[in-house]
């Protein structure tokens, strides 16, 4: 039954369309401009408002602490009315929720997984083999490339061939050179990060000018925002997108297909229904198992999709440190992309020896404005008040340099996103609640990073070096959990997957994911141009044969 018929309350719209995307980030951009160029009538839903360039922060001389507040990249800190609350004590979600998801305010790091990382069941069996190869997606990465504008430099030896970027690499401003001295030194492979900003003006956008706010997303379009580079193409081709639109569930018949979705329009309070043939969740890794189990229903009572309990499960957000250090020599920290100018992948493959399987990558980042760098950056090194304050600033500002480390951490079914049964949001619904720990084999690599990263201050003749770990007060690992992957993961069986190779979901034949949830292990690198990539295959695929999805009737019985 219809939430239409169930719910007078709730006003139905007066047309069916082809397809309803939920979510608008960069799942849900790709896909609705794949399908919308088809001549398909695409109906996405956004729970939050459009953000123009003039509102990033960048022109205010208070940039740090609008960026630390109402710029706050945790739904729990900025408290924007388009939010939803967190329930989590064991890590700090992050997400934007407005037109362009959370690469409103990314920092476009955009490097690729690595072969290996498709063939993890294979090598080690304690991840999944995903249900297709690097080779099978890299023509659609670099099909996204183009759409996003990528600098970078080609001849990366630790990566395959590919096509030349859309522009030359960034600038790596002094940091680079010292930067890149340290890693010849101890012998290490480094590289020019591939990034997602461009360096010279490309499809009408304007090249970066190295401010220095990334974090801040971008003023001038040059970072891929998608909000700027794909969903105004996805309207031009006659794409509808429906802010301030919150989606509270998505209705099936009696058949187990999908119908359409509720959503309340936060600027009325009133509640509508939207039917579609087709319905897309693109709500990320967080957002998306949570309408799946906020979906439930007499013949789905554990939520949709989810008749083997693995909605929500496998929750991955990497393995995170920082290792900051200060050298005598000018870096200029405060200028240029935050992150990153380098990356170092001589770790990123499995070596046992180590004492872990899986590997890490080493990103050289920036430290971000004055402000923030005294009150302690990203690994706490607070300046001190008083008397000593003016002589510690002026021998660190401009002088330090940045060591991410991303680790690449197991997929657990123990770390998941539920229901909580105490939290709400403002309309009323079930915040997400998560639970996280890293296995022990992934705190070992991080671990073994976090010394690697103090050999690199040593060979760069750093003068002062600070871990930051991520630790709560009682020492357990609480990261920024900046990328979140994994809770609907794809694969080509029923029993141990959410959904097939193209994001169809195995229980209800017309519902699909295409966002970060799909992805089956995380890498040791950003995800994001991944993800992109995935959901422009499946999009396509989707795309080429819409007729017969439209009407497919196939179900996984159990």
């Amino acid at each position: 039954m219809s939430a239409a018929s169930s719910a007078p309350s709730v006003i139905r719209a007066p047309e069916r369309v082809d397809v309803l995307v939920i979510g608008s980030g960069m799942g849900g951009a790709v896909a609705t401009r794949v399908l919308a160029e088809a001549g398909l009538r695409v109906v996405c839903l956004e729970q939050g408002p459009w953000v123009r360039l003039d509102e990033h922060p960048h022109e205010s001389p208070h940039w740090e602490w609008i960026r630390a507040t109402r710029w706050n990249t945790g739904p729990n800190d900025r408290l924007l009315p388009q939010d939803y609350p967190v329930d989590t004590e064991s890590e700090r979600t992050l997400m934007w929720n407005a037109v362009g998801g959370s690469t409103v305010v990314y920092t476009g790091t955009w490097p690729r997984f690595r072969p290996s990382d498709f063939r993890k069941g294979t090598e080690h069996g304690c991840q999944p083999d995903w249900p297709f190869t690097y080779e099978d997606l890299a023509p659609w990465y670099e099909e996204h490339d183009r759409w996003c504008g990528v600098s970078g430099l080609l001849g990366d030896p630790a990566m395959p061939p590919r096509m030349p970027f859309q522009t030359r690499p960034l600038s790596p401003g002094p940091l680079g050179p010292i930067a890149a001295r340290g890693f010849d030194k101890l012998g290490w492979h480094w590289w020019p990060m591939p990034c997602a900003i461009i360096a010279e003006d490309y499809d009408g956008r304007l090249a970066c000018n190295n401010c220095g706010a990334c974090q801040s997303g971008c003023s001038r379009g040059s970072l891929n925002d998608v909000s700027v580079t794909i969903w105004p193409k996805a309207i031009a081709a006659g794409a509808e997108l429906r802010t301030n639109a919150r989606v509270e569930r998505i209705e099936t018949d009696a058949d187990g297909r999908a119908t359409g979705a509720v959503y309340v329009d936060r600027m009325t309070g009133t509640r509508h229904f939207q039917a579609a043939d087709i319905v897309i969740l693109a709500a990320n890794g967080v957002g998306t198992p949570r309408l799946l189990l906020l979906s439930e229903s007499s013949r789905f009572p554990n939520g949709l999709a989810n008749g083997n309990d693995l909605v929500g499960r496998f929750l991955m957000h990497h393995g995170l440190a920082i290792v900051e250090m200060w050298v005598e020599e000018r870096t200029d920290p405060h200028k240029g992309i935050i992150s990153a100018a380098i990356i170092c992948e001589e770790f990123a493959e499995t070596d046992v020896k180590r004492g872990f399987i899986n590997g890490f990558t080493m990103h050289i980042v920036r430290l971000n404005g004055a402000g923030y760098q005294a009150l302690g950056s990203h690994s706490g090194n607070v300046a001190p008040w008083g008397p000593e304050h003016h002589a510690w600033f002026r021998r660190h500002f401009g002088h330090g340099i940045g060591m991410l480390l991303v680790g690449d951490d197991l997929p657990l079914p123990e770390n998941r996103v539920t229901l909580s049964e105490t939290v709400r949001d403002s309309s009323g619904l079930p915040a997400p609640q998560i639970s996280y720990e890293l296995h022990p084999n992934d705190q070992r690599m991080m671990d073994y990073a976090i010394e690697r990263a103090l050999d690199f201050a040593k060979a760069v003749d750093a003068w002062d070096v600070k871990v930051g770990r991520w630790t709560d007060e009682r020492g357990r690992y609480r990261p920024p959990a900046w990328h979140l992957l994994g809770t609907c993961r794809m694969g080509t069986d029923p029993s141990n997957s959410v959904t097939n190779q193209w994001g169809q979901t195995w229980e209800v034949p017309n519902l699909y994911i295409m966002d970060g949830s799909l992805l089956p292990t995380g890498g040791a690198v950003n995800p994001t141009s991944t993800i992109g990539a995935v959901v422009l295959r499946a999009a396509s695929h989707l795309r080429d044969r819409f007729a017969e999805a439209r009407t497919e009737r196939r179900t996984v019985e159990r």
